[in-house]
């Protein structure tokens, strides 16, 4: 008695409906580099809560008014080693 062949897993993919796509976020997540506090992004306007800064790499790091002159430090530190930013844990 001969065996049914199997199909390969490329052709069960191809044969299985599509996956859902995972739920994106209606705005953007941003943190302050230095504490970890949540940004939004009407913080970056005329109010002036917060502000971007910018490495030798030319990456962008927001940081939240209060906290400037601390993530200049860790900016400038990263710029200094090559190392990873030193930034905070988020939270809310």
């Amino acid at each position: 008695m001969k065996r049914e062949k199997r199909l390969t897993k490329r052709e069960r993919k191809a044969l299985a409906p599509p996956r859902p796509a995972q739920q994106q976020h209606e705005h953007q997540h941003i943190h302050c580099v230095a504490c970890g506090k949540h940004l939004d992004a009407v913080e970056f306007g005329a109010q002036g809560a917060a502000t971007w800064l910018q490495c030798q790499h030319r990456s962008r790091f927001a940081s939240c008014s209060v906290c400037v002159d601390m993530s200049k430090r860790l900016l400038a530190e990263h710029d200094r080693t090559g190392r990873p930013v030193q930034s905070a844990q988020a939270w809310h």
